[in-house]
């Protein structure tokens, strides 16, 4: 049986199965396949069976084009184009008969489903009469409509009694239109049913809702913020769910882009000061001159442009929490103050001898092996042991590929929330999984939005995809070596060896494979005494 899928822009958007002696096209709503564009007439063309074939009959007046040639009766052939407006649909054969999985028919028009593996939390936002409207696609069956007694009730003259009812079938939401007197639209063809999927554009009457992932649903992928669907991922949260509760202090550790702030926030929100104040702090995005001030606050006068009395972080978190980021950037001296507000629970301004008693639980996180500092007496080993109450390790991306797919498409959504929908390949999904992401979700992000603005067509493709190349810090922090208690000097060490033994000792092509100026690289072989021939070290001059 042939098949017309009609496509725009390259994405295929409805399939329409030729399964009836006569299929009508064209921009009333009565037709067989409804298409919203004025320069198709209201009853544009016929697609009649005439035993083994198939004619087109224009009801136009003006031809339809088929393979670029105005007709008003022609015999199609399978890979026949016949243009509608901006549409082209393209005569193609089943490939297998039925298709259940891949495709549904409902009213006469059959759309074709983006398969995912894993079904997704969908919610719908919109607008109507200039008020926020927002439908979370919960349970198994939501019905819409101006009657009462559906479960979303929409008071417009547009909207029919018993609209269209969305429902939950083999791990996917679809839409199916229940007769309503102006029609349902997906991305801007009418449809009697069809599958949803995030950043599709659901037309019910005159207004626009927008399908998108609705991250706070916990089954399957929200967990209080953090957007993760693979099992490797369960440990962190029940971790997350018995911790919180408590006043311990938490230790945060993982690779940088890891996710850290959303697993101290979720810490926060489990907790029992949740309605009070979390406040953060990235320790390496501040002086270490301005630290003391910013914990603790000061006096005034207590230095030179100390013109009045500030405030510290301790005190804005005071029955609440705090989250100080890259915690294994603090300087010794700042250590020393923050382990005696730790035990002791006080804390003293800067120009001040007055104590003030704080009661602020306090997270902390860090890429760093923080053990390896306290061994070359970079970080004290009392504040090590008194941050480190309880540990979270969030597991690198790569350890968690379920999670590629599901994140890929909650940034493309978010990247596309002010622009047109698109959609990513299979091909492309299958890419990302295979890469190791050396910059974890952060780095996942930017790919994303960076495909999707610079994208041509509406389907990302694996072409699309740019990944950067790992710099020297990615390859410390992904180093086996450092998991094996090295110091991060010796994993530098050994990175940048290997580096230049595998382009023969090349300054210039292992400087750039290493993410560091050429410079950068002879000031590190000089001051680690590393010679650019293999197995060789330089002698100290």
């Amino acid at each position: 049986m042939l098949e017309l899928v009609v496509s725009k822009g390259g994405k295929d958007l409805v399939a329409l199965a030729l399964d009836k002696k006569t299929v009508s096209i064209g921009r009333a709503g009565t037709n067989d396949l409804s298409i919203p564009d004025p320069t198709v007439s209201r009853h544009q063309c016929q697609i009649v069976t005439e035993g083994k074939k198939l004619r087109l009959l224009d009801h136009s007046g003006q031809g339809t084009s088929v393979d670029g040639k105005r007709v008003k009766d022609a015999l199609l052939q399978p890979g026949a184009q016949i243009n509608f407006g901006t549409l082209t649909g393209t005569l193609r054969e089943r490939a297998d008969q039925p298709r259940p999985a891949d495709t549904l028919t409902g009213g006469g028009t059959e759309v074709l489903l983006d398969k995912q593996d894993q079904p997704e939390a969908l919610k719908l936002v919109g607008q109507l009469k200039s008020k926020p409207l927002e439908i979370k696609l919960s349970g198994n069956v939501v019905n819409l409509g101006l009657e009462p007694t559906n479960d979303v009730v929409v008071k417009d003259s547009f909207i029919s009694a018993f609209h269209c009812r969305f429902y939950k079938k083999s791990g996917a939401w679809f839409i199916v239109d229940l007769d309503s007197t102006n029609g349902t639209k997906v991305n801007g063809v009418r449809i009697g049913e069809a599958q949803l999927s995030a950043g599709a554009v659901v037309t019910l009457g005159k207004f626009e809702l927008r399908v998108e992932l609705d991250i706070d649903q916990t089954a399957p992928g929200g967990f209080h913020g953090i957007l993760s669907e693979d099992p490797v991922m369960e440990p962190v949260f029940e971790t997350i769910r018995r911790v919180a509760p408590t006043d311990e202090t938490v230790l945060i550790t993982g690779e940088t882009g890891s996710g850290k702030e959303l697993v101290a926030q979720a810490v926060h929100q489990l907790s029992l000061r949740s309605d009070q104040t979390l406040v953060t702090l990235n320790c390496a995005a501040i002086t270490k001159d301005l630290l003391e001030s910013e914990l603790f606050g000061h006096e005034k006068g207590a230095f030179t442009g100390a013109q009045s009395r500030r405030l510290g972080l301790f005190e804005e978190a005071d029955k609440g929490s705090l989250f100080l980021d890259e915690i294994g950037e603090l300087g010794l001296d700042i250590q020393a103050k923050l382990l005696r507000a730790l035990e002791n629970g006080e804390i003293r301004r800067v120009g001040s001898n007055t104590p003030i008693r704080i009661d602020a639980r306090v997270i902390t996180a860090t890429h760093q092996s923080l053990p390896s500092k306290v061994q070359s007496g970079d970080f004290r080993q009392d504040l090590y042991y008194r941050i480190c109450v309880i540990e979270i390790a969030i597991p690198p991306l790569r350890e968690r590929p379920k999670d590629i797919p599901l994140l890929a498409r909650y940034f493309l959504q978010k990247a596309t929330r002010n622009t047109g929908a698109r959609t990513i390949s299979k091909q492309a999904i299958e890419s990302l999984v295979k890469y190791r992401f050396p910059g974890n979700v952060r780095e996942l992000k930017h790919v994303i939005t960076r495909a999707a603005i610079l994208c041509p067509q509406d389907t990302i493709e694996a072409s699309h995809l740019a990944f950067s190349p790992p710099t020297l810090a990615d390859r410390v922090s992904e180093s086996k070596i450092y998991r094996k208690g090295k110091t991060l000097q010796e994993v530098e060490v050994e990175t940048i060896r290997q580096t230049l033994n595998a382009h023969d000792g090349n300054q210039k092509a292992a400087a750039r494979v290493l993410g560091i100026a050429r410079s950068t690289l002879i000031h590190k072989m000089e001051k680690y005494n590393i010679s650019s021939k293999p197995g060789e070290t330089n002698r100290a001059s």
